[in-house]
């Protein structure tokens, strides 16, 4: 009897491949199979083994069903986003479907899965790595190509990951460091003014948005109920990103304090929306609501803001996401601790706004000079004084 395992790089692999095979002679009876993983094989080798020890010769070599054909890329992609794309927020989503359709799949989707060596890998991100892509955007496209191999490994449809050969550190990136577009106070007062009289469906948004640094598809996602107005707070539980509605982008719900102006805005703005409701025999339920009484379209909250510019006398592209940097700016500058504004902010750690946000800390470096110069200058302290220890 005899059972025997050949992997990759052993004597009678045949090569050019990464398979292994699994090679009986029994009696005169010969059956070679092939598996993706070594895994697979030996748990094939075991039932052989077993099943001759118990004299069912007939059942080892008897021709089995026909072998399913090892997937294609594409097909393994699809297991991977059944699997993992259902635990991804909304925006996730979006941008790994972006990356499949646009970075993945022209190359790589037609093709048998095991047919795929490192070179190949290695190769398309040579390739890919030479398109000017920014460094956050090769690797999250790096993650999902490792990602969609590591589910087929998992189910035994390939021995090993090809996508681990282009894993590591990217370096530093070789270009100029963006700073974060944002508002100066004046420029804020200007735009809040252009909007509250030309743009009035749309400047409750824009300036809560504005006053309190949310997200667009947080601000998109109040309800009446999360409006409390007599504490002056707005309740984040939700988002709203391309008609999907989630969980904020922290994944916890949060509590913001809100201006008193803006807060009279917004008292009077709850009437308007319920009055609406009333018309439409509905009960008010979004805070920000389209004709329909569904919320309002990310879309047309960019658009609006885009018309105010020109009449605010802004040239700048500034989008609602400029408006929470705008927040976040002038708070820090006003001398809001970093602290405080990276919980309005729903930052995961003050690391994330002191990062972004850091050198806008008023005279932060100039205090901190200001100190040693009182500790170098002090009376008594004789910088060019010899140590009494070297004294004769």
């Amino acid at each position: 009897m005899g059972v025997k395992i050949q992997k990759p790089g052993e004597p009678g692999h045949p090569g050019g491949n990464r398979r292994t095979y699994v090679r009986v002679n029994y009696q005169g009876h010969r059956r070679t199979r092939v598996f993706n993983s070594s895994k697979a094989a030996q748990e094939y080798a075991g039932q052989v083994e077993a099943m001759l020890k118990l004299g069912k010769v007939d059942e080892v070599f008897t021709d089995p069903a026909p072998l399913a054909p090892t997937p294609t890329f594409a097909e393994a992609a699809e297991r991977w986003w059944a699997v993992d794309g259902a635990t991804m927020k909304g925006g996730t989503q979006d941008t790994y479907q972006n990356i499949l359709s646009k970075h993945l799949l022209p190359t790589f989707g037609p093709r048998v899965l095991s047919d795929i060596s490192v070179g190949d890998v290695e190769a398309w991100w040579v390739s890919i790595r030479a398109t000017g892509l920014s460094q956050k955007r090769l690797r999250t496209i790096r993650g999902v190509l490792a990602g969609i191999f590591k589910r087929a490994v998992a189910g035994g449809l390939i021995g090993r990951n090809p996508a681990d050969a282009i894993s590591g550190r990217m370096g530093k990136e070789d270009r100029e460091v963006r700073q974060v577009e944002w508002l100066t106070e004046p420029e804020l007062v200007k735009v809040l003014s252009v909007a509250k009289e030309r743009e009035l469906r749309y400047y409750p948004i824009l300036l809560t948005i504005a006053s309190t640094g949310l997200r667009l598809g947080e601000a998109v996602g109040l309800q009446v109920g999360d409006v409390n107005l007599e504490q002056c707070k707005l309740h984040i539980r939700r988002a709203v990103r391309k008609r999907r509605e989630g969980s904020p982008k922290s994944g916890k719900p949060k509590t913001v304090d809100v201006p008193p102006s803006t807060i009279a805005v917004l008292r009077q703005w709850i009437d308007v929306v319920r009055a609406e409701a009333a018309v439409r025999g509905q009960e008010a339920m979004w805070l920000f609501p389209s004709a329909t009484g569904t919320p309002v379209d990310e879309p047309l909250v960019r658009k609006a803001l885009k018309r105010i510019l020109p009449f605010a006398g802004i040239q700048r592209r500034i989008t609602p996401h400029a408006l929470r940097h705008t927040y976040a700016s002038l708070a820090i500058q006003r001398g809001v601790p970093l602290l405080v504004v990276s919980r309005q902010l729903g930052h995961a750690s003050i690391a994330i706004t002191a990062d972004v946000y850091g050198h806008l800390v008023p005279e932060a470096t100039r205090a901190a000079a200001d100190a040693f110069e009182i500790i170098l200058t002090s009376p008594g302290r004789n910088l060019g004084a010899t140590p009494s220890s070297e004294a004769s």
